[in-house]
């Protein structure tokens, strides 16, 4: 049986058609479908990466924030913060209670002359000045670090002297500078406020509040000891706390007369200090 042109041509379009679509659905539409998901991957990877460079950016210039905030705090920690040793007017918080109750008395004294030199800056007479917390002698040992430093009831060691209100007398320059001075008070931050200025020029008085904050620097913080047991210094017992220097006294003098000092501690192992007299 002979075909005709016509069945031919349908035959044709037939096949024509079944290849197409076999093509079509079997590989062209899965394969763009696999390139479209292969696109979009490579634009998700695009965006990470560009999304890693700004993160590398943002990196670098926080560690730059840090470095610069870490430099400021290097510089009023060397001008603003006492010495690490007592020999030097600070203190070393790394010995044992025992040697901190000797030692903590001569930086009381430390603070008390640097706060003496302080408040006569600018030339002023003091009329009123703070003394700076004395330590009873009868206190405990393992207690010094929570009444005099604040710690551990802050999360590191720190001094807080609320001084209240000072009076000083001079004139208007002089008590200006005597309250500017403050922000350069070596190893201590000094804050003041409320300054009111009277009387008649020069003579005048100024008054203003004061408070002095301390931090102090430390690697290590010893633990509390036995307040029974002996300190165990080579050197036997520890000698008294020793006299305290006043704050400046009215008028012109600067400081209240030292106070007696205490007798030394016992001479061998198994005693405890025994603080002397803390005169103001």
């Amino acid at each position: 049986m002979k075909l005709g042109r016509f069945a031919i041509l349908m035959i044709g379009i037939m096949i024509f058609v079944s290849a197409s679509a076999w093509g079509l659905f079997l590989h062209y539409i899965p394969n763009m479908k696999e390139v479209e998901l292969l696109n979009k991957n490579k634009a998700d990877n695009d965006a990470e990466a560009a999304k890693m460079s700004k993160a590398k950016d943002r990196v670098a210039k926080a560690k730059k924030m840090v470095d610069a905030k870490a430099a400021i705090w290097r510089a009023i920690v060397e001008t603003n913060t006492p010495p690490m040793d007592i020999a030097h007017g600070g203190i070393d918080l790394s010995v044992d209670p025992w040697h901190l109750s000797v030692d903590t008395p001569k930086f009381r004294n430390s603070i008390q002359r640097a706060v003496n030199v302080q408040l006569k800056k600018g030339g002023v007479k003091v009329l009123t000045s703070p003394t700076v917390q004395i330590l009873d002698a009868n206190m405990p040992v393992n207690q010094i670090l929570s009444s005099f430093y604040n710690y551990p009831a802050l999360k590191f060691p720190v001094l807080i002297f609320d001084f209240g209100t000072i009076t000083v007398q001079g004139t208007y320059k002089q008590i200006l500078d005597n309250v500017r001075a403050y922000k350069d008070m070596p190893h201590y931050l000094a804050v003041t406020d409320g300054l009111r200025i009277d009387g008649t020029s020069p003579n005048l008085t100024g008054t203003y509040n004061l408070t002095v904050v301390g931090f102090i620097r430390t690697k290590k913080i010893a633990p509390n000891v036995n307040e029974g047991a002996s300190s165990g210094s080579a050197a036997g017992g520890f000698g008294g706390f020793g006299g305290m220097p006043g704050g400046p006294g009215m008028g012109d003098r600067l400081g209240g007369p030292m106070g007696p000092g205490g007798p030394m501690g016992g001479g061998g192992l198994g005693t405890k200090p025994k603080p002397g007299n803390q005169g103001v």
